[in-house]
């Protein structure tokens, strides 16, 4: 089935998010007419301006509605997930979300005899670590977030239809709301400092390599039943990630050094305050242990068997986020 033909239709949920507007504009791109769920219309603004779009509002227990709205898709692109949820957020909560609510879009899927479906999983299905990880290394999440899409990603893979599994790092572009943002506003703000020395490495994917990655899976039968790591073509520096952001915003790329063991002091005390007051900071023990750890991951699979090619770097993803975010932030303190 050729999924860049124009008259192709999909459904794609978490529409609103930084991947899920991606995915909606590349699939409009390529001429396909797509359904957007997204839980609040106020927060789509965005995709209204997209040629082909249908929005329609919902959540992810909403089967039978899903369905209706699926009849006649070629595929769908499953990314509505709890991802960035405040500390002490509940097995039981990811569990909801991520593992139900993935069975619920899986059935509507099969119900509505749905030929293609691309799920959207993480990295995090990997124990925490060093050592480089791929398609063949032993998963065991170190978190009730990457517990539950390991479980989803099962469900996924036993359903009747063509289903692949997209595992992604940390995703950087346009409306990201996530560590990166977190990252570049604190930068910004020159509130930000190296952890340890900053030789630590990163595997991170640009969101227009993701929905690239997407869309090619979708189209290929050589995908069915199987699971890809997509990230960039090399891991970057901690250092390297916060001078690139530097750089996009004008800003000198020298940073203040703070060793590990008082960083993570700092992030225990913000944990503490935030469980006081109900606020999730912007600094805790757990993103400073992320921003300080190794992450690493090989996208060698796909680019081997389905001959994909990373397009974006890092300096190019990073320049559209960031002149994004200093938008954001100037019609945030405009005061008209």
């Amino acid at each position: 089935m050729n999924l860049t033909a124009t008259h192709r239709s999909a459904f794609v949920t978490g529409a609103a998010g930084c991947v899920g507007g991606a995915m909606v504009n590349k699939l409009s791109q390529s001429g396909f007419r797509t359904v957007a769920l997204v839980r609040d219309l106020a927060r789509a603004d965005h995709l209204k301006e997209i040629a082909g779009v249908e929005l329609i509002v919902g959540d992810l227990d909403a089967r039978e509605r899903m369905a209706e709205a699926m009849r006649g898709c070629d595929a769908v692109f499953h990314l509505a997930a709890k991802v960035h949820a405040p500390p002490g957020t509940s097995e039981a909560e990811f569990a909801r979300v991520n593992v139900e609510g993935t069975r619920n879009v899986v059935e509507a899927a099969v119900e509505a005899e749905v030929a293609n479906f691309v799920f959207f999983s993480t990295v995090a299905v990997y124990p925490e670590g060093g050592e480089l990880f791929d398609e063949d290394s032993a998963t065991a999440p170190a978190t009730a977030y990457g517990a539950s899409k390991l479980a989803a990603e099962r469900i996924v893979l036993k359903s009747a239809m063509k289903a692949t599994v997209l595992r992604l790092p940390v995703v950087y572009g346009p409306r990201d709301r996530g560590n990166v943002a977190r990252l570049i506003d604190a930068i910004r703000r020159r509130r930000y400092f190296i952890v340890g020395d900053g030789a630590n490495l990163k595997s991170m994917v640009a969101v227009e390599n993701v929905v690239d990655a997407a869309l090619l899976v979708a189209n290929d039968e050589r995908a069915r039943g199987q699971i890809y790591i997509v990230c960039d073509e090399r891991a970057y520096t901690q250092r390297e990630i916060a001078e690139t952001i530097a750089d996009a915003i004008g800003l000198n790329r020298r940073f203040p050094r703070l060793p590990l063991s008082a960083a993570m002091a700092i992030g225990r005390v913000a944990d503490s305050v935030g469980k006081l007051t109900g606020f999730d900071l912007p600094i805790s023990a757990d993103r400073i242990r992320k921003l300080s750890s190794n992450t690493r991951c090989s996208s060698a699979k796909i680019g081997r068997e389905l001959g994909f090619k990373p397009r974006v770097t890092l300096r190019e993803g990073l320049n559209e986020v960031c002149f994004e975010r200093q938008s954001f932030s100037s019609r945030a303190s405009s005061p008209i």
